[in-house]
């Protein structure tokens, strides 16, 4: 007997919530609407639909993965970003909808977005914020740097899917030894910042699959920020922008580190929880 879109739907929803995923109905959805080649909200009008017994094996398959804690967007290769679809796989972290923040902040500032600026991506993962800021800015170019070769695969990956050859270039460097004589217009960063103890507490969908290495930013969290914040006060030009990440109950700490090396906070983004996870400052 085959099931219909309704009836796959119910049953699925109930297994994954039986093991635990509190997301169970999007993340289903999610995955029959990706087999269906359609979008979610498109399911509604699909409920009657028979699957295929291919449709159907896929679909457990997929859900199989899901049960074992692995996260939607590597299960499915696929992550959207600032509108657009990134791929993904467990080499790169993913995305998340508050890193968009960083392109909204600056986008804010800029008005002109006819400029042609040269922009730089520290620890640039899938390229996901060069990438959304090099498709707002046409004349702009940009570099991606990342310490892991897996992750630089991912990044030139999406670099093709986004026609983007000719503006974009990535280099593998450490961000801890990383020194530059470019100068450049926009910096902006999403580095690793959970301390050692906020990582343990991670949820396992996060611990048993994304690259750690993108995660923690030594023992206490900061560690790449006095790099980052060092290398930008000799790599910005005058009144150039820095926009960056941050984790929880790391603003004093990093906004005195920029007042230390002339930058002055133009802008930030606070969560619900008050925390701020989002700044732009500017060279002085």
């Amino acid at each position: 007997l085959m099931n219909t879109v309704q009836e796959i739907l119910q049953k699925n929803y109930k297994d994954l919530l039986n093991h635990n995923i509190q997301t169970a109905k999007i993340d289903s959805e999610v995955i029959l609407a990706n087999i269906l080649n359609t979008t979610r909200i498109n399911l509604i009008t699909k409920q009657d639909i028979v699957l295929n017994k291919e449709q159907e094996d896929l679909f457990s398959k997929l859900v199989e993965r899901r049960k074992q804690k692995e996260p939607v967007a590597y299960i499915l290769n696929k992550k959207e970003f600032w509108n657009e679809n990134y791929f993904v796989d467990k080499r790169v972290l993913i995305p998340r909808p508050e890193t968009e923040i960083l392109i909204e902040l600056l986008l804010k500032k800029i008005k002109d977005k006819n400029k042609a600026y040269k922009v730089l991506d520290l620890g640039c993962g899938s390229g996901c914020l060069l990438i959304s800021f090099l498709k707002e800015m046409h004349k702009s170019q940009g570099m991606g740097v990342d310490i892991s070769s897996n992750a630089l695969e991912v990044a030139k990956k999406n670099i093709e899917l986004h026609n983007l050859n000719n503006r974009a270039k990535l280099v593998r460097l450490d961000l801890l030894t990383l020194h530059t004589k470019d100068k450049f217009d926009v910096i902006f960063s999403n580095p690793p910042y959970l301390s050692s103890s906020d990582y343990a507490k991670l949820s396992d969908d996060v611990k048993n699959f994304e690259p750690k290495q993108a995660l923690v930013g030594g023992f206490n969290g900061v560690l790449y920020y006095k790099k980052i914040i060092a290398l930008a006060q000799s790599a910005l030009k005058k009144n150039g922008y820095l926009a960056l990440e941050l984790g929880d109950r790391q603003y004093r700490t990093i906004s005195k580190l920029l007042q230390d090396h002339s930058f002055r906070i133009l802008d930030k983004y606070q969560l619900i929880n008050n925390e701020i996870r989002c700044i732009l400052a500017a060279k002085m």
